[in-house]
């Protein structure tokens, strides 16, 4: 792509062609990640004054999940890191986490949160939420082969952690 090469003879040109498939291979997943974050990004703008005649407190929430998810497609684009992937994994679990929890148990706070039942579902919800899962997907598939391994342990430990919490009825 963008690497200048010397007449250095036939192993430098097999060394800076393997750097730029490197490179090739890292961009197209951090451009798919970036992407995904900006569509989950707008659609909860899509819903962003919708949440505002309910409760102002839920359309600041909505708000403050659009600004990040689209700052996060550019912090990925720009540096492209294991932390940043870590950061984009993390603010999304926590996304999904509450939409879960909200389709499961109702909304935690909020005016009448405890009159209310769970949330029903829609099909803009599920497809951020579907778009959020895929996102954390492609973050862990841009981390190192080992922290990424990792990474998918501590995720599936968690996730089986809650299911035994919801099961034994500690997570109603």
């Amino acid at each position: 792509m963008g690497i200048v090469r010397t007449e250095a003879g036939p192993k430098a040109c097999f060394v800076a062609r393997a750097i730029d498939s490197a490179i090739d291979a890292w961009r197209a997943p951090t451009a798919g990640a970036a992407v995904l974050s900006v569509y989950a990004g707008v659609l909860h703008l899509y819903v962003t004054p919708e949440h505002f005649r309910e409760w102002w407190g839920y359309g600041v929430f909505f708000l403050g999940v659009t600004i990040a998810q689209v700052l996060f497609a550019f912090l990925v684009l720009r540096w492209p890191r294991t932390m940043t992937a870590v950061a984009g994994i993390t603010g999304n679990l926590i996304v999904v986490g509450v939409y879960v929890l909200s389709r499961t148990n109702g909304v935690p706070v909020g005016p009448g949160h405890s009159r209310h039942g769970p949330e029903g579902v829609g099909v803009l919800d599920l497809t951020a939420t579907a778009v959020e899962v895929i996102l954390i997907a492609v973050l862990v598939s841009l981390m190192p082969p080992r922290i990424g391994r990792a990474t998918v342990n501590v995720l599936l430990v968690a996730g089986l952690g809650l299911w035994a919490l919801r099961l034994s009825g500690v997570l109603a």
